[in-house]
């Protein structure tokens, strides 16, 4: 049976980009997950910064799709490999999530969101789900380093 969830709310909550577990990678302390995607879309430094720095990921979320800014040229070759090296940071910075997560064994992961059909199920259920098959993989990979 699949776990489905959305939003970084409730006791799936964690799940989420925008869970409030931070982590530290390439020597920044980075709020979420979200902070570090988002982030990772540009190479100018002052917009970096103004993701680095947004006080929510919603703020940080809303800057990386301000078109205003220049996106990364390999931006779509990269973009899932980002967002695993985001998550996985983060459930290494906490083991309790990381127990957590590895504790929902071997279930499909659902975002079930119905705005987005990359990243989660879309609003026909039939989307790509990219987030929840990355949480997969972590969980995997935490598996096997947990050993």
């Amino acid at each position: 049976m699949a776990i489905y969830f959305y939003k970084e709310f409730g006791d799936l909550g964690y799940l989420a980009t925008y869970s409030q577990h931070g982590f530290i990678k390439d020597g920044i302390y980075w709020k979420t997950v979200e902070h570090y995607y988002q982030a990772n879309k540009f190479v100018e430094d002052e917009v970096r910064n103004l993701v680095i720095n947004a006080e929510t990921p919603k703020i940080a979320s809303a800057i990386g799709r301000n078109r205003n800014y220049k996106i990364r040229d390999d931006w779509e070759q990269v973009k899932n490999e980002i967002m695993y090296n985001a998550v996985l940071a983060k459930f290494l910075a906490h083991p309790n999530l990381a127990e957590k997560l590895i504790a929902t064994g071997n279930e499909e992961i659902v975002e079930e969101t119905v705005k987005e059909s990359y990243w989660g199920c879309g609003p026909k259920k039939d989307g790509l789900n990219i987030y929840g098959k990355i949480l997969c993989k972590v969980r995997e990979d935490l598996k096997k380093l947990s050993k």
